[in-house]
């Protein structure tokens, strides 16, 4: 019984502390004709929700939070971009900046 309670102790254990959220990461506030995009660890991360980040110009430093989105509904999607290609790693929705 003993030895039970001690598996199901640990195993509880682990599965709180692997559910974390994810902190706040410093990114590069990345602006060109194509759209407007995150960048952290040399990848760029296209931002769906651009109302989070009009008051941040190009190169910015900022510390911010977000998950990926399979496809964007928002902002991002109406901007009027150039035909140029912009390699990056899908769409986000930014939920904190600071």
């Amino acid at each position: 019984m003993k030895k039970l309670f001690l598996i199901l102790l640990t195993s509880l254990g682990l599965m709180l502390f692997s559910c974390k959220k994810k902190a706040l990461e410093n990114m590069t506030v990345v602006r060109d004709c194509t759209g407007t995009y995150l960048r952290i660890d040399r990848k760029d991360y296209r931002v769906c929700n651009l109302e989070k980040l009009t008051t941040y110009n190009d190169g910015v430093l900022v510390t911010a939070k977000f998950h990926k989105l399979k496809e964007c509904n928002g902002s991002g999607m109406n901007q009027i971009v150039c035909m140029m290609y912009h390699q990056h790693e899908g769409w986000i929705e930014v939920t904190e900046v600071k």
